[in-house]
């Protein structure tokens, strides 16, 4: 009798612990990593490391930010070293990287973001990154201002085509209708033209409340979202080029460097220094700031 006893309490044990196991399992989500890619998923409401590790993050209502998981972001997309910049094509992300280069990924969209590495530049300290209007040129900014073009008509061999000097050509400006130009000046904020003249183009305006690293037109061209730095994002009126105004700001731990909208994904990508790629859902993120 007493061994029968014994073996019925560490059924008993047995189970209770089992039944407990599978409950914490179930309330544990996994990170999805492919395997060679550095992905980190983040869900609405928690960070998920790559070890299983879940932190809740948020604004708190001291001095000290951390970072803003709402339900418009989708994912943090991890990078080989910190992400000064990033501008996007139809198919694929352009990552500047500093001393690392720049890194070119594909990025997948079905129950979660991912990205599958496609190629490398390397031999270039990429500081800013942009793509040519039929996104078949890519601008690469080196430390020493410098613009290095690539033909990416082969997305796979992205071949060096030239090298031109600082300032010759304007890389990230971004312009609505023909009309007007945006161009960051990062700590010195933006600056406006009116290009109507192709020959000539006079500025308009100047805007210094806040550091602009880069900008998007977004809500028809009425507003913009812009990098500031160590300040997260902050929504602009841009309605009147002559009167630009703050309406919002959206906090992001770390420095906000770089911004790029994938038009056909509707999806915003944002260069977070060494916390790598930000990508948010854009309608949800502007929701949220109106």
């Amino acid at each position: 009798m007493v061994i029968s006893k014994n073996i019925t309490y560490k059924i008993s044990v047995a189970t209770l612990l089992a039944l407990t196991l599978i409950g914490c399992g179930s309330s544990n989500p996994q990170s999805g990593n492919d395997s060679g890619n550095n992905l980190q998923t983040e869900s609405t409401t928690a960070q998920i490391g790559q070890n299983g590790d879940t932190s809740i993050s948020g604004i708190g209502n001291g001095n000290s930010a951390y970072t803003k998981t709402t339900s418009s972001q989708l994912s943090t997309l991890q990078t080989r070293a910190p992400a000064k910049d990033v501008t996007s094509s139809d198919n694929a992300l352009f990552i500047a990287e500093g001393d690392k280069g720049v890194e070119v990924v594909q990025i997948g969209y079905n129950d979660r973001v991912d990205h599958k590495l496609i190629t490398t530049i390397s031999g270039i300290n990429a500081t800013q990154i942009s793509l040519s209007d039929d996104q078949k040129e890519l601008y690469v900014i080196n430390k020493q201002g410098s613009i290095n073009v690539y033909d990416i008509s082969d997305i796979q061999a992205p071949r060096r085509t030239k090298l031109l000097a600082a300032g010759s050509i304007q890389v990230n400006p971004v312009s609505t209708e023909g009309n007007y130009e945006f161009v960051p000046k990062k700590q010195a904020g933006l600056r406006v033209y009116d290009i109507s003249n192709p020959s000539h183009k006079d500025l308009i305006a100047t805007f210094h409340e806040v550091p602009v690293y880069a900008l998007v037109l977004v809500d028809q061209a009425s507003k913009a979202l812009a990098a500031t730095g160590n300040n997260g994002l902050a929504l602009l009126d841009v309605a009147n080029p002559t009167h630009i105004a703050k309406t919002a700001e959206f906090p992001i731990d770390g420095k906000t460097l770089g911004v790029s909208v994938n038009k056909k994904t509707g999806q915003l990508f944002v260069a977070n220094g060494d916390k790598g790629i930000k990508v948010f859902n854009l309608n949800a993120l502007l929701d949220e700031l109106h």
